[in-house]
């Protein structure tokens, strides 16, 4: 088995470096050519002091409700927080990333296709946890389905997580470390872009403190690179606040109303930029990009063959290469940019690059495939099939096959 490394070009997702900094670090955002950015984390493996349930025990909500109607044809069969991602549906990233920050108590929000949520996770206990289901009946925004979770959380602080937003598990540890410390008002996670005209402009303060949030702002014009990343911790006041919050044009109440709220009646939020990597995965084109981030973020040369895979010798990896259990590789061509899910099966002289299997899937000797996703139970013999960086193509699980 030959490893080779290559680099991920423009599909690599923003990682965050760290060098020390006047309140704690500088973060450094390497993108293509690698520009810098103020950050407010530490280093991957330099989070002093890694949260423990002793420290702090929080409840927790993830948002999972949205049928993620961008990720089709994904979520015709599955709801968006099932969707693979590497090695586990997304949404078990941040499931078992805030468990093991210190959250115990968890509230999945949950609508189209929930019951197979439910169906996998039960009652938490299988994770050392304990996991309640929250319905809610439509999209009504983000606003409005934190609101579900008022009687849930009580009056306690709580940890709030959109369902399809992804993160290395460091981020939720250091997230608990800085609100146990320093006890503010609320913490909103934030990520570097190059140009946060499509979401929300955040400015922080030298400490850390968020100052204003601008909305939306005109391409080109703001003068910070942070966003809303989707991950708080609150206070139940959040709760009155969102009571009172105007439904949007959109018909909808949202959450960032919310936090602005919070700012004019001068509470104190804490911004963290998140450590390693982000993603909201929000088309099948992230799915291939985020397999070969976290890959990448995981092993030091690119290329991951969990336990109990085989791969022959004859076979060459080109990183970012992830292969899962039980996969069985022949002499093929695998990577860049492939992730293979448990018990899938490459014949030899097949050639894959930027592809996904979500497992249990043979592909035969001589297949060519090149920005392809393939979900559970599919067959290929002798097949060429090639889409597009920005629109994958996807192939199905056979009819009859099951979830």
């Amino acid at each position: 088995m030959r490893r080779k490394r290559a680099g991920l070009g423009v599909h690599q997702l923003t990682l965050v470096a760290m060098d020390a900094g006047p309140f704690g670090a500088k973060g450094e955002a390497l993108r293509g050519g690698g520009r810098r950015g103020e950050g407010l984390c530490r280093r991957a493996g330099e989070v002093s002091q890694p949260i423990s349930r002793r420290l702090v025990a929080l409840k927790g909500v993830i948002l999972a409700a949205g049928k993620g109607t961008r990720m089709l044809p994904l979520t015709e069969r599955r709801p968006k927080p099932l969707v693979p991602v590497l090695d586990r549906p997304m949404v078990d990233h941040i499931v078992l990333g805030a468990r093991d920050a210190g959250v115990d108590h968890l509230a999945l929000v949950i609508d189209y296709l929930g019951e197979m949520i439910q169906e996998r996770y039960g009652d938490g206990s299988a994770l050392g946890l304990r996991i309640e289901y929250i319905w809610q009946a439509g999209a009504k925004g983000t606003g409005a389905a934190t609101l579900l979770a008022a009687d849930f959380v009580g009056d306690e602080p709580f940890f709030l997580s959109w369902g399809d937003i992804i993160v290395a598990p460091e981020t939720y540890a250091n997230v608990l470390r800085i609100w146990a410390e320093e006890q503010p008002d609320a913490i909103l996670s934030l990520n570097w872009v190059a140009d946060p005209w499509e979401g929300a402009a955040v400015y922080v303060d030298q400490a850390g403190y968020i100052e204003r949030i601008i909305e939306k702002p005109p391409r080109g014009q703001s003068t910070t690179n942070y966003n809303n990343a989707g991950i708080f911790v609150l206070r139940p006041e959040v709760f009155e606040v969102l009571r009172e919050c105007p439904v949007s044009p959109r018909g909808e109440v949202e959450f960032p109303d919310a936090v602005k709220a919070l700012m004019a009646r001068q509470r104190r939020i804490r911004g963290v930029e998140v450590i390693g990597y982000w993603s909201d995965v929000a088309r099948p084109s992230a799915v291939l990009d985020l397999n070969s981030t976290i890959t990448q973020f995981r092993s030091e040369d690119g290329i991951i063959v969990e336990a109990g895979a085989e791969v022959d010798p004859g076979a060459t990896l080109t990183a970012p290469v992830f292969i899962g259990q039980g996969c069985r590789v022949g002499a093929a061509e695998i990577g860049p940019e492939v992730s293979l899910g448990p018990d899938t099966m490459v014949g030899a002289g097949a050639r894959l690059r930027r592809v996904a299997t979500f497992g249990g899937s043979g592909i035969g000797e001589g297949c060519v495939l090149e920005n392809v996703i393939v979900e559970e139970g599919v067959t290929l013999a002798g097949a060429n099939v090639a889409g597009t960086d920005e629109t994958p193509e996807a192939i199905p699980t056979p009819a009859g096959a099951g979830r």
